[in-house]
């Protein structure tokens, strides 16, 4: 019973010893040079080479030091927007068109898409000069921008680019 118990004791110790072996053997290898020889360690008694001198021993020549101050570079006058004043004193509102169809099942389609965002849309037919119909999805209209933005933000996120419409805003009276 002692024996037994001895065995399962040393049963660790062989597979230890055998991946101490191995890393001490890559640790060796590591410290050979890959010319045949040991690699002896480096001790610098002279001055250091300066990292701007290649293997040569010459400075590299870099011209872009010597053009760069000369180039200039020509950028376009662009004027700041403003906005137009007589357009802030117009009562505008906007209209986004989130598609047009051939077909009004496809355009139902798109605007139950877009009644899932929050939003709410209607559908106009429009006749073209062919004798066609379209039927595009119209959502708003928006009394300031900024709740267009965040409806065509919304339109977005669900890949949906939209068409920003702009009018003269109907006197309700």
């Amino acid at each position: 019973m002692a024996q037994k118990k001895e065995t399962k004791s040393l049963r660790w110790l062989i597979p230890v010893a055998l991946l101490s072996g191995f890393a001490g053997f890559l640790v060796y290898l590591d410290s050979l040079d890959p010319e045949g020889g040991e690699r002896q360690p480096q001790t610098t008694t002279g001055p250091e080479k300066t990292p701007e001198k290649d293997r040569d021993g010459e400075a590299p020549d870099f011209k872009f030091y010597e053009m760069l101050p000369d180039s200039e570079v020509a950028t376009p006058d662009i004027e700041a927007y403003r906005p137009d004043e007589s357009e802030s004193e117009r009562n505008l509102e906007y209209i986004l068109q989130a598609g047009s169809f051939q077909t009004r099942e496809d355009a139902e389609r798109q605007r139950a898409q877009v009644g899932f965002q929050g939003l709410r849309a209607r559908i106009s037919e429009v006749s073209v000069d062919d004798g066609g119909v379209w039927y595009r999805v119209m959502v708003g209209p928006f009394d300031s921008r900024s709740r267009m933005n965040q409806a065509v933000d919304r339109l977005v996120e669900i890949n949906i680019q939209p068409l920003v419409r702009r009018r003269e805003a109907e006197d309700e009276g």
